[in-house]
């Protein structure tokens, strides 16, 4: 969902890339103007989320990627809170605690149920709200 790794013009230009140089069977650049399609609209989706959203309050930010928490964790050395699919992605490469260096691996993760019943509580708050408006 990080915004900063997408830019219509790079596909586009890969596109054109591809078309120019017969890359691509015709099927193969239908799926790809498809996927390009599918990127547009969740770019959109997300703007439009953010805009409902607003300002999100500190307790439901992901420390690292500074996003909506959609899953909460607590890592067991460092106490720090964030969310399951951040530092899932960092378990990847480096199976340590990003705040103080100890070993660290998915299972040890302690899901954060108060947290995200919270979380979704407000989500639907938010949105009630701009559907009043």
């Amino acid at each position: 969902r990080d915004g900063r790794s997408f830019s219509e013009e790079l596909f586009l230009e890969a596109r054109g890339i591809v078309d120019r140089y017969a890359l691509l069977s015709v099927e193969e650049m239908e799926a790809f103007d498809v996927f390009i399609e599918k990127l547009r609209s969740q770019v959109a989706a997300d703007a439009q989320e953010d805009e409902i959203l607003g300002d999100i309050p500190d307790d439901f930010l992901d420390p690292v990627m500074c996003t909506l928490m959609r899953d909460p964790v607590t890592l067991p050395s460092s106490k720090v809170v964030m969310d399951r699919s951040s530092i899932q992605r960092h378990l990847l490469s480096d199976q340590t605690d990003p705040f103080n260096r100890s070993r660290l691996t998915v299972d040890m993760l302690v899901p954060e149920e108060d947290l995200k019943r919270k979380i979704e509580e407000w989500l639907q708050e938010q949105k009630s709200k701009k559907l009043k408006t």
